[in-house]
């Protein structure tokens, strides 16, 4: 991942948050299906034999038939539509067969049902009912688009996030020479209307899905910006999203800000860094704020960049063990101290590894705010309708103190706490680093 922010790129209007993944495992070996419901099916088996929580029936039962209540009412099928709650006494497939038959219920209830996008609204219940941030399902045409970066998108230009499914979702990026940007978005803006249509209550892709549109059409926006609204009517345009950025702040403080951990970013950040060096950066800023992850290999290739020889974190499988996440020593950098990484609560997943991995090997101090505590793997399994289902692998702890990372309340606590606007954070480390020199 609690609530979850969709861990997804999306090649459309705006760029969604990422989480941290293994590489992608697209398997298609599923046992045959036993019933009709097929994708569900799959889905129940995957998260029963391979989630690091080990469901029970008891949990995924009850979600899916929350996500079937669900499809109804949102379809304007039945706005008191009833969903038959069977008794489940723990035996996987016996109970599996009792919430068939009320799903066979409802279909004969509700003719007018559209029985495909039931079942996967089940699917997304059950994902739901796992209440982490790694576990989710996409649909067909939003896994299209899973884990693959465009070399450009069209739409407004900004990164947006949702830290929970009960609140807006938020903007926190405002890319450079975008539409968004001569509109006037700002970084916090939630978007709540596209178009003059309420957007609060679905997806992150949804939203997106809604805003994206043909080079030069036009798109309006409506934000909550503090206690007031602010509307938007812009342009979109083709653009292409950052990996990092990095430059110089008070002549001899290197700045590098990495939005998400995809790609090659570990060896361009890293020839940056040795580019800064050689123009006097002489101590250092790691912007983690609001970067919401990535591939985890990547995660550990930024942050051996300043850890030579070390343990990041801890991962936990299923089973109980604990594996070490050891630094990569080929990517260090060997570069001066001091490093300040800055950290918000929208810093997750990947971000958080490496934020964990510097602190407890006093490779940096971390400033700024508590991360999301949305700390493991998860790995996208293939599901019969041509959609996916993400599946937690492994949680992570504290490398140093064996603290669980991933969940409400948890994460990592920086060593400096700094709760006050983004520039003011960045002047605080600054301020710090002007002390160590």
């Amino acid at each position: 991942m609690r609530s979850r922010a969709l861990p997804l790129l999306l090649a459309v209007a705006f760029v969604a948050t990422a989480c941290g993944l293994l590489p992608a495992d697209l398997q298609h070996e599923l046992l045959p299906s036993q019933t009709q419901y097929k994708t569900a099916e799959a889905a129940y088996s995957v998260l029963i034999e391979r989630h690091v929580d080990k469901p029970t029936p008891q949990q995924l039962i009850p979600g899916a038939l929350d996500g079937v209540a669900k499809y109804l009412k949102d379809a304007q099928i039945d706005a008191s539509a009833t969903v038959d709650r069977p008794t489940l006494t723990g035996s996987e497939w016996s109970d599996f067969a009792k919430f068939t038959a009320s799903l066979d219920a409802v279909v004969a209830r509700y003719p007018t049902a559209d029985k495909t996008l039931m079942e996967r609204a089940a699917v997304d219940g059950m994902a739901r009912a796992m209440n982490e941030c790694h576990t989710y399902y996409l649909d067909p045409n939003r896994a299209k688009g899973f884990n693959q970066r465009p070399a450009a998108v069209t739409g407004i230009g900004v990164q947006i996030f949702q830290p929970d499914p009960n609140v807006p979702i938020e903007v926190i990026d405002v890319y450079p020479g975008t539409p968004a940007e001569r509109a006037g978005v700002k970084k916090g803006d939630k978007i709540i209307r596209v178009n003059g249509e309420d957007v609060t209550k679905i997806t992150t892709d949804e939203v997106a899905n809604r805003v994206k549109g043909p080079e030069g059409s036009q798109v309006t926006v409506t934000f909550l910006r503090g206690s007031s609204e602010v509307e938007f009517t812009m342009t979109r345009a083709r653009f292409q999203a950052p990996l990092f950025s990095s430059r110089l702040e008070d002549n001899n403080i290197g700045y590098i800000k990495i939005p998400q951990l995809i790609s090659s970013v570990a060896d361009d950040v890293g020839a940056a860094a040795r580019s800064l060096s050689s123009q006097g950066a002489t101590s250092w800023i790691l912007d983690l704020r609001d970067d919401p992850g990535g591939e985890l290999s990547v995660a550990v290739n930024v942050a051996s960049l300043f850890v030579q020889r070390g343990t990041l974190v801890y991962q936990i499988g299923r089973d109980g063990q604990r594996t070490a996440v050891d630094s990569n020593p080929s990517k260090f950098l060997g570069l001066n101290k001091p490093l300040v990484v800055l950290v918000n609560k929208n810093s997750a997943s990947g971000s958080e590894i490496i934020a964990a991995g510097i602190q407890a090997n006093g490779a940096g101090t971390i400033m700024g705010a508590q991360t999301a505590g949305c700390v493991g793997t998860g790995q996208p399994r293939e599901l019969p309708d041509g959609g996916l289902l993400l599946v937690t692998l492994t949680k992570m702890q504290d490398a140093k103190t064996g603290a669980d990372l991933n969940g409400p309340g948890k994460g990592v606590v920086p060593d400096r706490i700094v709760t006050d606007p983004a520039d003011q954070q960045l002047q605080a480390a600054i301020t710090f680093l002007r002390a160590h020199v």
